[in-house]
């Protein structure tokens, strides 16, 4: 329940491809052309996705038109056009770019999206249009009778599978490992420790627990890696993870809060079982104590309950912080999540009772969508069972949703864009979905 920022780094990568020419050429008659150019008075950031071969362009946006966009990226100007991008990568960033008032903009980006193939988006994009202007009805049925030009056959290919993660290099990785073990050493002399290193598949795991319990942690925090994984269609078998995500794993409380307190600057807090700390650049460590009685303050049935529900839920922090780039995703969808995976993993009776009586209360949610506010225990239940409502609603959707936003696009367009609803209409459609629904 605790995501903790303790630096920022920005790594851009420089990409190019020539091969792209024949496929511009060939697209280029599709797009539609009511866009003529326009220069931003200030550059908009982005982390862009190429199809063919799969790349990624980071760097500044600083001008575009309906054929696409100039960012600069590794201190040079990349003119990209939108049919080199993906769908998504492509539909997300013009999204961003342009002027949400007019129209005949939103009837451009729906019918780009069309003919890229991005239809559930592209949708959502031309019934905007007609909303603005009614008399666009008539060209958005033609768009949508008629989507697509026959491509050539270079288009035909398979894509190329979307970029999920940043993967690492086997140098890469072994600097990570080490950086972990130099780390731990360093802990373990300023707290006057022993630890014992536990790796898996993908954690490297430092403790003073006791050696009959290592193949207990080795299984919960594998089966937490699991069901992350699973949630956002990333085969188990691979390591999203630069080396293995390194945890700190204590045997007692005053230990683990001593070292909070000593490398991580966290007041003291008798109630908290652990955390996710990030370092900013998508990577980031986790440190944890095992409870041996039952607290009140935590979720699960007994200890061991409580300690692998915490697990997975911070978990799922450090997963997300790896997933496609290191953008932040705003608190209330992060903690959502994480409540989402723990309790379908360790599953509480009462969570929808609690977020129903908030409702009914008519008790404030507005607060929790900005970053400032930090949300107290029974907002969990409320920020679980929003993110429950937007997954049953369109699980597909919902990843397209998680993508644009950490794509760059700000998180209130992005779920316009995917759902077509505003926070607002966000409230106001968990307040319907909460009153319905049962544990």
């Amino acid at each position: 329940m605790n995501f903790i920022i303790v630096g920022m780094i920005r790594r851009a990568s420089r990409c190019y491809n020539g091969s792209m020419t024949r496929m511009v050429l060939a697209m280029s008659c599709l797009l539609p052309l009511s866009v003529l150019a326009a220069t931003l008075d200030k550059p908009i950031y982005t982390e862009s996705f190429l199809q063919n071969p799969s790349q990624k362009v980071v760097g500044n946006v600083t001008d575009w038109d309906s054929q696409g966009v100039t960012i600069h990226s590794a201190n040079e100007d990349r003119e990209i056009k939108w049919v080199e991008m993906t769908p998504a990568s492509a539909y997300v960033l013009r999204s961003r770019l342009i002027d949400k008032s007019n129209a005949n903009e939103w009837l451009d980006l729906g019918e780009m999206g069309w003919k890229m193939g991005a239809t559930e988006q592209a949708r959502v994009a031309l019934a905007t249009a007609v909303k603005l202007n009614a008399t666009l009805k008539d060209r958005v049925a033609q768009i949508l009778a008629n989507p697509t030009t026959k491509p050539t056959k270079e288009l035909l290919k398979p894509a190329s599978p979307p970029v999920m993660y940043i993967k690492s290099t086997p140098e890469q990785d072994a600097a990570a490992i080490k950086k972990a073990q130099e780390f731990e050493k360093k802990v373990a002399d300023t707290l006057v420790m022993k630890f014992t290193e536990v790796q898996t598949p993908h954690f490297i795991v430092f403790t003073d627990w006791d050696p009959r319990e290592m193949e207990f942690l080795k299984k919960n925090i594998e089966a937490a890696y699991g069901a992350v994984s699973k949630q956002f269609d990333i085969p188990v078998k691979e390591n999203v993870f630069v080396g293995k995500l390194p945890v700190l794993m204590f045997a007692h409380q005053t230990d683990f809060m001593r070292y909070a307190q000593e490398f991580d600057d966290l007041p003291a807090n008798k109630t908290l079982l652990g955390y996710y700390a990030s370092h900013g650049d998508g990577t980031g460590h986790m440190a944890m104590w095992k409870p041996y009685k039952k607290l009140d303050s935590a979720q699960g049935a007994n200890p061991e309950e409580q300690w692998a529900y915490t697990l997975t839920h911070e978990f799922t922090h450090a997963f997300v912080d790896r997933y496609k780039s290191s953008r932040r995703i705003p608190r209330w969808l992060n903690e959502g999540l994480a409540e989402v995976i723990a309790q379908t993993q360790f599953p509480q009776q009462g969570r929808h009772e609690l977020a129903r009586e908030m409702a009914l209360n008519r008790n404030p949610v507005d607060q929790l969508f900005s970053d400032e506010y930090m949300p107290t225990g029974e907002y969990y239940p409320v920020m679980q069972t929003m993110v429950e409502m937007l997954i049953k609603q369109d699980r597909k959707g919902f990843i397209r949703f998680f993508d644009a936003i950490k794509d760059g696009e700000k998180p209130e367009a992005a779920l316009k864009d995917v759902y077509g609803m505003d926070y607002r209409g966000l409230v106001k459609g968990w307040r319907n979905y909460i009153v319905r629904v049962s544990d």
